[in-house]
């Protein structure tokens, strides 16, 4: 099993809130945990999910127990993460009624004593379910009333389970620490000379934070001096880019957008234009992807969050930049890693699928996560066959004979039972919104404020928003047929329209689909103004049949004549 492992110092280095606390703090130090004391709720872990959990719970409590300042001691609630650090999600901007854009707070874990939850900086390492206790790293054993399994997920390593891997460099995108230290990386390849690196990197991947990457480094570029020099090697194991967000048409638009896109903004690189559908043919901190055979992953704080690459951009950038600069791009599609060794000139040699071998200076991990949360027995908490998350009900209780006290919430949890919901255009995605959702909701459930109705909370319409190249994009419903596929294809009908300009305001690309005449979802790149008109038909039901394509006609006003 290739592991994905951190040298101890990375391991141990604070985003810079924390860091700052932990310097504020002087003498004070942390209060220990008694053995065998008890909490009302233990949350694990203080990702974007578990500090929501953990926040919600004691506000909730408060006003329940009658607003004191503090909570008498059956309701005290205790959160628990090894890395210090806390992210807390905020909307930034609310779009439509059920869409919004986030962001993400670092704070130091102490913070959150304020609200009237106790912290600790250790592990859970073990967990009793019988018994409602769990066990820290340090050995102290502690009682709960109920378990909240915030644990986030771990990134996918690239590199196959067959492969020893030992030495490679691999660099993840979880964390601030690791953020940072991919930033450090790409800086060092830019800086290095031709005859100590490759100035080549391959990025492993297809989802948002590759797509992310990749306008960051090719896209928008930064102010680094020798970043024009480098290649960035993506290598997409689908059909186009993007999968994991769109289909080919979506993708193509945005890959002909991020084009126009390099070739209007002024800047010193001299590239040719990308053919990104084209399968490409061509012959000091670091993260190996094993230190030893067999060796630990890392122990990673929180998530970076939905601004990650603010951080990274910062991190990354020249103390002489002058003006941007982007790295060359290029795509390699349907291959994955075979195998990957470390050279001994020091670079990484990777053979992929197509039996081609390039040789990298780094490997970025960016080929999804997968749920973190194995010290917990899968017969008190089952795990979904799909994806390995903790199998969760309708209140985000786990199924099976500890749903009467252990939660799982955000990238832990796997909601099969409520995204099976036939009548919601509703899904699961490992967004930080959703964790943040999960996270509220469960902590109102726990506190006996909220049941399976989930008055409150959105769980009838799947929202994302984001910006992928320089665009804005919308996601609402099933916008890419999720949760159809026993449906007739003669009753699923999509329109779709583009405009592609030099001028990213004049940038659209709008697709709708409908189920036997009903709009079910919908994709919106760019200043389209139709996500509030869009998000009402789906929810409202309303048959369209009778519009046909006129429903995307930028010259049709929707908006008045459903009014």
């Amino acid at each position: 099993m290739v592991s994905v492992s951190t040298p101890r110092h990375e391991a141990e280095m604070m985003c810079a809130p924390c860091e700052a606390s932990e310097a504020s703090a002087g003498a004070r130090r942390e209060e220990p945990i008694e053995n065998n004391s008890r909490y009302d709720v233990v949350v694990c872990g203080a990702g974007a999910a578990g500090t929501t959990f953990a926040r919600t719970f004691a506000e909730t409590t408060a006003a329940v127990d009658g607003g004191e300042n503090e909570a008498p001691p059956s309701r005290r609630a205790l959160l628990v993460d090894r890395g210090g650090c806390a992210k807390t999600v905020e909307r930034v901007e609310r779009v439509t009624r059920r869409a919004s854009v986030y962001g993400a707070r670092a704070e130091a874990l102490e913070e959150f004593r304020a609200a009237g939850v106790t912290t600790t900086t250790r592990a859970v390492v073990a967990c009793d379910a019988e018994k409602k206790t769990v066990t820290l790293d340090d050995g102290v054993v502690v009682r709960y009333g109920a378990l909240c399994v915030a644990t986030g997920a771990s990134p996918r390593c690239p590199l196959p389970e067959t492969c020893d891997g030992d030495g490679v460099d691999v660099h993840e995108v979880r964390d601030v620490e690791s953020a940072e230290a991919l930033a450090r990386r790409v800086s060092e390849s830019a800086r290095a000379s031709s005859s100590s690196s490759t100035r080549r990197i391959a990025l492993a991947g297809n989802g948002g934070i590759a797509l992310e990457l990749v306008d960051a480094l090719c896209g928008r570029g930064m102010a680094l001096d020798g970043l024009e020099s480098c290649e960035l090697v993506w290598l997409v194991k689908h059909a186009s880019v993007g999968d994991a967000f769109f289909d080919v048409d979506v993708a193509d638009f945005l890959a002909r957008a991020l084009e126009l896109r390099r070739r209007r903004d002024d800047g010193d690189v001299r590239e040719e234009m990308i053919d990104w559908f084209a399968i490409a043919r061509s012959s000091s901190s670091t993260t190996t992807a094993r230190a030893a055979k067999g060796g630990k992953r890392r122990k990673v704080g929180a998530a970076a969050g939905p601004d990650w690459i603010s951080t990274f951009r910062a991190e990354a950038k020249g103390a002489n930049g002058t003006g941007r600069r982007r790295m060359r791009l290029r795509v390699v599609k349907n291959v994955e890693i075979r195998d990957a060794i470390k050279t001994p000139e020091g670079t990484n040699a990777l053979t992929l699928t197509d039996g081609e071998t390039i040789e990298v200076d780094a490997v970025v991990a960016a080929a999804g996560v997968e749920p973190r949360c194995e010290w917990l027995d899968e017969k008190d908490a089952p795990r979904s066959p799909i994806d390995g998350g903790v199998l969760v009900d309708e209140c985000m209780r786990v199924v099976g004979r500890r749903n009467d006290s252990i939660f799982a919430v955000g990238d832990a949890c796997s909601m099969e039972k409520r995204a099976s919901a036939a009548a919601a255009p509703w899904f699961q995605m490992r967004l930080w919104s959703q964790a943040a959702q999960t996270g509220a909701f469960a902590a109102k459930v726990a506190a006996g404020a909220c049941d399976g109705e989930a008055l409150g909370f959105n769980f009838e319409l799947f929202t994302h928003c984001t910006t992928f190249f320089g665009l804005k994009v919308i996601l609402l419903g099933l916008y890419n047929a999720q949760k159809l596929e026993s449906e007739p294809a003669s009753d699923i009908v999509t329109y779709q329209r583009e405009t592609l300009s030099e001028n990213p305001e004049e940038c659209q690309y709008v697709r709708v689909l409908l189920l036997r005449g009903r709009m079910m979802g919908a994709v919106l790149v760019g200043e389209t103004d139709l996500e509030e008109t869009f998000e009402n038909l789906i929810l409202d039901g309303v048959d369209l049949s009778r519009f046909g394509p006129h429903l995307i006609d930028p010259d049709v006003d929707l908006e008045d004549y459903f009014d």
